[in-house]
């Protein structure tokens, strides 16, 4: 296989998981503005003591429109 046929994949293979995240994010609603997408962003996924005791202890942030400024200001709530 040729250089061009493997960069001519890659692209291919890069449209395809795009097309596949936004099709899993479409089928979740934000708790804040009730729009399809994903809107929180996870920085610690859940532990392994919260999964035993059933508790969520993700840290994270919202990236909901609702919630910044066209500045992309964090609004005070």
């Amino acid at each position: 296989m040729n250089a061009r046929q493997r960069n001519k994949n890659r692209r291919n293979a890069r449209a395809l998981e795009e097309r596949a995240r936004r099709k899993f994010l479409s089928q979740y609603r934000c708790e804040n503005c009730n729009e399809f997408g994903g809107h929180w962003v996870s920085t610690r996924g859940i532990s392994l003591a919260a999964m035993i005791t059933g508790q969520d202890d993700q840290e994270g942030f919202w990236t909901c429109p609702k919630l910044y400024d066209e500045n992309g200001r964090r609004i005070g709530t």
